[in-house]
């Protein structure tokens, strides 16, 4: 193994991009084998990245929250095949929005029920407006609370997109799953989710609250300003994803550290053992999440996200890598993972026992970034 590519990689090709740190941790076979910070925590101040600074995960927030639900499916407590309106009675009489022959647009009864397959699929036909009327009118009549479930119920109100099933969408479906989970466990949603992932696995360092000593460990954030072409520092997003004081976002709202997170993608590179020893999933259970379940239109859909997806379909959550030719990618079929808004990137590969968490904290140049960056790893792995 030699690594020197990746440091140089880190060390100037992210910095042209106005990218301002970066936290990487790369392990294989049971053992880190890089690790590396590269650039600034605080541009101005030349503060160096903290190895143990806290990072808002954003979307990398959802591979917990499949997993937490893969937890609940192994206990026969919930299927994939469940209708979503039997945690949460308001997706009974969902509608869909179209556009009629005359070109205006009406609303229909779906013509498909939703299933908890959809959620985890995003399949679902919901969007990802998290400023929605729907939203908005939850979030005052519950005085700013916006407790978990009572979102969730909220968002059935928007009509969908597309019959269930039919296409692919991100949306807010993983959020909706977080309800789920909670009516399902009939604990809070990271109440559950501590108890069956983070406790098991060891994760001490991942949580949807932040104390003062996490938000003085944060890291600073910065957001890409493209008229000056220069990052620049903005306010620490305590509640990253939350629309009031009790929500729990499924699809963004935890904060990690590099340390903490990496313990995920060991725990799912190794089929669903930690690192501690410790059995959080069934190795069926790994396999079921990294299928893909896109075809046709809906993968045609997910595809065009961004470069970064070409070669990958969708599991359950996950993206999984199943034409590594068209993706042009040095990473083997069945390697999986996901990424986040501020570019936290997450890559587990069982068949090298190869697990990879990579943290930025502006967030731009996704589709220039995960691409290089996941084929250097597994050049330099193979140095």
């Amino acid at each position: 193994m030699k690594f020197q590519p990746l440091r140089d990689f880190l060390d100037s090709y992210l910095p042209m991009l106005g990218i301002p740190g970066s936290d990487t941790s790369i392990y294989q076979g049971g053992r880190e084998v890089f690790r590396y910070q590269s650039g600034y925590d605080n541009i101005e101040k030349k503060t160096p990245v903290n190895p143990h600074g806290v990072y808002n995960l954003y979307s990398c927030t959802k591979i917990s929250t499949v997993c937490t639900l893969l937890t609940l499916l192994e206990k026969g407590e919930v299927h994939l095949y469940d209708p979503v309106y039997a945690y949460l009675p308001a997706y009974r009489d969902i509608t869909v929005r179209f556009q009629k022959e005359n070109g205006d647009w009406d609303i229909r009864p779906a013509e498909t029920v939703m299933t908890i397959r959809h959620l985890m699929s995003m399949t679902a036909g919901m969007d990802y407006n998290m400023s929605s009327p729907e939203i908005q009118e939850a979030v005052e009549k519950t005085g700013g609370r916006a407790p978990t479930v009572e979102i969730a119920s909220a968002i059935a109100k928007r009509p969908l997109l597309f019959d269930p099933g039919t296409d692919y969408k991100y949306s807010l479906a993983h959020d909706v799953l977080g309800a789920v989970i909670e009516v399902a466990s009939g604990k809070r949603f990271s109440e559950y989710m501590k108890e069956a992932l983070f406790d098991p696995i060891g994760m001490t360092d991942t949580t949807f609250y932040l104390s003062e000593e996490r938000v003085a460990r944060m890291i600073t954030p910065y957001q890409f300003n493209k008229m000056t072409k220069r990052p620049e520092e903005i306010s620490k997003q305590i509640r990253p994803c939350g629309f009031g004081t009790e929500y729990e976002s499924g699809g963004g709202g935890l904060s990690s550290s590099v340390d903490d997170y990496v313990k995920l993608a060991q725990t799912l590179t190794h089929m669903g053992l930690a690192p501690n020893g410790n059995r959080i999933l069934a190795p069926a259970t790994v396999n079921l999440l990294r299928t893909n379940v896109l075809e046709g239109k809906a993968l045609e859909s997910f595809q065009r996200m961004g470069t970064q997806f070409l070669g990958y379909g969708y599991g359950l959550g996950v993206r999984t890598m199943i034409d590594p030719g068209q993706g042009a990618s040095l990473s083997p079929t069945g390697e999986f993972g996901w990424d986040g808004a501020k570019l936290c990137y997450f890559i587990s590969d069982p068949e090298n026992d190869i697990s990879v968490f990579h943290a930025e904290h502006m967030g731009a140049f996704h589709s220039l970034v995960e691409p290089r960056l996941r084929n250097l790893i597994y050049s330099c792995l193979a140095r």
